[in-house]
């Protein structure tokens, strides 16, 4: 276990962004979640698709950022 929370620390310390941006979608995706469950009648579809929609971008960017730290929009030749 200890080598797991090493590893994990060691990549954090490298890259933060990416770590946070992680965190960040793994907190939205648990929101998003417990709205469908819990709070299903008191918020308006529209706002729900609005939300989710955030969390799809925070996703592109955290899948985006994985490698290391800069965004890879293109292949440079």
């Amino acid at each position: 276990m200890s080598n797991v929370m090493n590893e994990i620390l060691h990549r954090a310390r490298i890259c933060p962004v990416a770590c946070a941006l992680k965190i960040l979608l793994l907190l939205l995706l648990l929101s998003a979640l417990g709205i469908a469950i819990f709070l299903k009648h008191e918020m308006s579809i529209y706002a729900y698709v609005g939300f989710m929609a955030a969390i799809g971008y925070v996703a592109i960017l955290a899948i985006a950022t994985n490698g290391n730290c800069r965004l890879k929009l293109a292949k440079k030749n």
